[in-house]
């Protein structure tokens, strides 16, 4: 198997397996805008809002048939309710994700329907709780 470009929690993103193509970090901040009598809206700032990550890839049956597999088992994973630790290839941790939604698509359809290539995209929010006493 060729080195690991990331692991969320047991799924590994490899060349071997099927890794990904894009991955979007996304940071939210909330500013309310109140809307005072006679005189223009003022921004207030409302503090940290979500912290985000967007895992885009593919998975091609023919090159890499032990990755077929893996998203349908990641959503049953992500149905447990347990945040999953996020991890580069390069050993930068970072930190308990809540998968949101799992969009899987299974493109060039061959005989007997085995798709030639799954597509898909992970979408996750940074888990804000707590395990025992320490938040991540």
């Amino acid at each position: 198997m060729s080195r690991p470009l990331a692991a969320l929690g047991m799924f590994l993103f490899a060349p071997s397996i099927g890794s990904y193509e894009e991955l979007e970090h996304t940071w939210n901040f909330k500013w309310a805008k109140p809307d005072p009598i006679g005189s223009p809206p003022v921004k207030q700032w409302m503090g940290k809002g979500d912290e985000e990550l967007s895992i885009i890839g593919g998975v091609w049956p023919e090159i890499q048939p032990s990755g077929t597999w893996k998203i349908d088992r990641l959503a049953k994973v992500a149905g447990l309710g347990v945040p999953l630790v996020f991890l580069s290839g390069s050993g930068t941790v970072f930190g308990l994700w809540c998968v949101e939604q799992i969009h899987k698509r299974d493109t060039l359809i061959e005989e007997w329907g085995i798709p030639g290539a799954i597509e898909y995209e992970i979408y996750l929010s940074k888990y804000t709780g707590g395990i025992g006493g320490w938040p991540f």
